[in-house]
């Protein structure tokens, strides 16, 4: 009979385990003998490289390099060309667990047919589906989809006497995703309380943040900027990696670049660097704190924490894990492997699951039997529907995050038909939390047809429902006739820009370039936590944008007025601009939107100046008369107001009073997102966010 296996399909590093003769779960080494294959592939050979030999090719520099493209699953956008043949992240991914697959046959000495493979808990619908069709495109059958976390302390649960009852919180952090969880572990099973994360967040962000630091004091003493060339820059970042894990054995690092005729060599102290790069820390306290949350539960009702992926060795992350907890992680598990090893677990309980009564059972010393694992969901899932006052679209949730899948909800709708002339119902799918659906994920467009046709509203039931594998299922059933609606499944409109706007029809024009200048705030009054807050406010932006039709430009003021970055689409020059945000001073702003203007002259495309201030300016008239001055040119200004700003200043900066937003402490990076994901979408007008 054919063997199953459990797959760690991670961003940098990926790991196959199985269960072994004695019903322990251990990892498969790979042809290299390694527990570890790199994510990366070279197409420079035929076949293509995959691993560890791909991966030194990738410290070459050369162009033919695949890697970092699991955050991307299921993204529509994200497509590579390597010798004329085009592949999305699903398609790489297949690639490399082809080449698992192929290892583990070797190392056991079977066909291995089936895999539980596991996921960031942060995943959604679309990443999941694309996970599983990756799977079935490398020959395996995806017996279960499993969320990291959930695997590692279904691993971490096995290792633990048969009647303990524990609940802990999983902090995974590994090359390019965050997750953090809080789960209950009982002799019966392995029940997740609650969940939450970041898939942009990784050990990668880390390694950017020494990136940037080197690029501009490189810039700063040769004239040369690497930043600009993509060979100089990959062996900034090659350099940066090697530099970070040297951080997490010394106290120092040095770091030589040779760029061209070019030849420096710096030092960074773990100290700056943890300074550098403590908001990303925090941005992982945040998620961890609302994860708590979630579960109801402090700190001090946690049994333990376990930490998982290999960014979680850097000291930062384990001091600060142990400064929030009040007490140290727990040791003893293999952050690089114990995904596998739980996914191996799960994957007997599958096999076990499917040939009746010959199920698996963990024999070996004092190890318990396998146990259920009650997953959940981290996003919630709903429809876009017209509020009740008819005045907005919205967000209606149908399944909250955080309950037990699978899980199913109904909603009920009033359609009217007409009289015949409407008889079919569109559904847009959405996952997340913010009432505006432009805050949320939209899945996809379902169209319903067959509504019996009535002069009166029709009552039309829509469910929605979470697999265990957490992929979405969706129907629709006319109440009064009980009849089951076809179902039709259609692209999302790249245009969604109407759902900003009070209910009507949906433009069919595409949205054209889009120019944006981002004006921060840089004055003294902005110093510490409220710059810190701007800053990841100011990356969120970014991440929110769509850099094949928008360009972004940074302009900080103070005393001075600076351009931090010009109007571009690379995001690495952004993002080091970014971080070269300080505060001190005073507020000219008038001069800042009198830049911004210079900057957007060109009336080609669609213009906004988003400012952001906690404060009166120096010259607030001559602001105000900026502003308007912009909005003569047909550029719109986003006016956002934080601590002190006054909110009658703030509308007469604004384009209109929905254009105008203030925000209390801790929603600014929300804010900018809602911004940007409508700008990015074609929208011509703001919605005040939802309080």
């Amino acid at each position: 009979m054919a063997a199953f296996v459990g797959i760690d399909l991670g961003t940098t590093n990926s790991v196959v385990a199985r269960r072994n003769a004695y019903g322990r779960p251990e990892v498969v080494p790979n042809r290299d003998g390694a527990n570890v294959t790199p994510s990366v592939i070279y197409f420079g050979s035929d076949p293509p490289a995959i691993g560890e030999e791909a991966k030194e090719w990738a410290r070459l520099g050369d162009a033919e390099i695949a890697s970092f493209f699991k955050p991307h699953m299921g993204s529509p956008l994200y497509q590579l060309e390597f010798r004329g043949k085009t592949y999305s992240a699903a398609d790489l991914s297949a690639l490399v667990l082809k080449r698992l697959k192929e290892d583990a046959e070797a190392a056991m000495r079977e066909v291995v047919d089936r895999a539980v493979i596991t996921v960031p808990a942060y995943f959604g619908d679309a990443q999941r589906k694309a996970t599983i069709a990756a799977g079935e495109a490398a020959g395996l059958r995806v017996m279960r989809i499993i969320n990291e976390p959930t695997a590692a302390a279904l691993a971490y649960g096995l290792n633990r006497a048969a009647d303990v009852e524990e609940t802990v919180l999983v902090y995974d952090l590994g090359g390019g995703t965050f997750d953090v969880t809080v789960a209950r572990i009982t002799p019966g099973d392995v029940a997740v309380l609650a969940t939450a994360g970041d898939h942009d967040l990784g050990g990668k962000n880390w390694d950017d943040r020494i990136a940037t630091f080197l690029a501009e004091k490189f810039a700063e003493e040769t004239g040369f900027d690497p930043l600009d060339d993509p060979v100089a820059l990959n062996e900034v970042l090659v350099r940066s990696e090697q530099a970070k894990w040297t951080l997490s054995e010394r106290t120092s690092a040095r770091v030589t670049l040779q760029l061209g005729a070019e030849r420096k060599t710096f030092e960074i102290g773990r100290d700056e660097f943890e300074a550098m790069t403590a908001p990303l820390m925090d941005r992982t306290r945040r998620l961890t704190e609302e994860a708590l949350a979630e579960a109801g539960l402090d700190w001090r009702r946690l049994d333990g924490v376990l930490l998982v992926g290999g960014s979680t060795r850097m000291p930062m992350v384990r001091s600060y894990v142990a400064k929030m907890a009040g007490k140290p992680p727990r040791t003893g598990v293999n952050v690089d492997e114990v995904v596998a090893l739980g996914a191996a677990i799960q994957a007997a309980t599958e096999a076990g699951e499917s040939i009746g009564d010959a199920r698996p059972t963990f024999t070996l010393g004092s190890a318990p039997p396998p146990r259920k694992v009650v997953d959940v969901m981290s996003h919630s899932l709903g429809v876009v529907a017209v509020a009740a006052d008819g005045r907005s679209y919205v967000n209606d949730v149908v399944i909250r995050r955080n309950v037990p899948i699978p899980a199913d909800g109904v909603r009920t709708y009033m359609h009217a038909t007409h009289g015949g002339a409407n008889t079919r119902l569109e559904v847009y799918l959405t996952q997340g939390e913010s009432a505006s659906p432009l805050d949320c994920t939209v899945l996809g467009k379902y169209a319903f047809d067959g509504i019996a046709a009535t002069d009166a509203e029709v009552a039309v039931d829509v469910g929605l429902s979470y697999d265990a594998d957490g992929v979405v299922q969706v129907r629709a059933t006319q109440r009064d006739s009980g009849h089951r609606l076809a179902m039709t499944v259609e692209p999302v409109p790249d245009d969604l820009s109407w759902l900003a706007g009070p209910p009507r029809a949906a433009e069919d024009s595409a949205p054209g370039r889009t120019r944006v200048m981002l004006l921060i705030d840089g004055s003294s009054s902005m110093m510490g936590e409220p710059m810190a807050e701007a800053r990841d406010a100011a990356r969120e932006f970014l991440g929110r944008c769509d850099f094949t039709r928008m360009e972004v430009g940074l302009i900080s003021f103070a005393t001075d007025v600076a351009l931090q970055c010009g109007l571009t689409s690379n995001v690495r020059r952004l993002s080091a601009a970014i971080h070269r945000l300080e505060a001190e001073g005073s507020t000219n702003l008038a001069d800042a939107l009198e830049m911004a203007r210079g900057s957007l002259v060109a009336d080609d495309a669609r213009r906004y100046v988003v400012l952001l201030t906690d404060g009166f300016p120096d010259a607030a008239e001559a602001a105000v008369e900026q502003a308007q001055a912009a909005q003569a040119q047909g550029i719109e200004v986003v006016a956002i107001g934080m601590g002190a700003a006054d909110s009658e200043y703030l509308a007469r900066l604004a384009s209109g009073e929905a254009a105008s937003i203030f925000v209390h402490g801790g929603e600014l990076v929300r804010a900018f997102g809602h911004i940007a994901r409508v700008i990015s979408e074609g929208g011509r007008s703001m919605r005040i966010l939802d309080r």
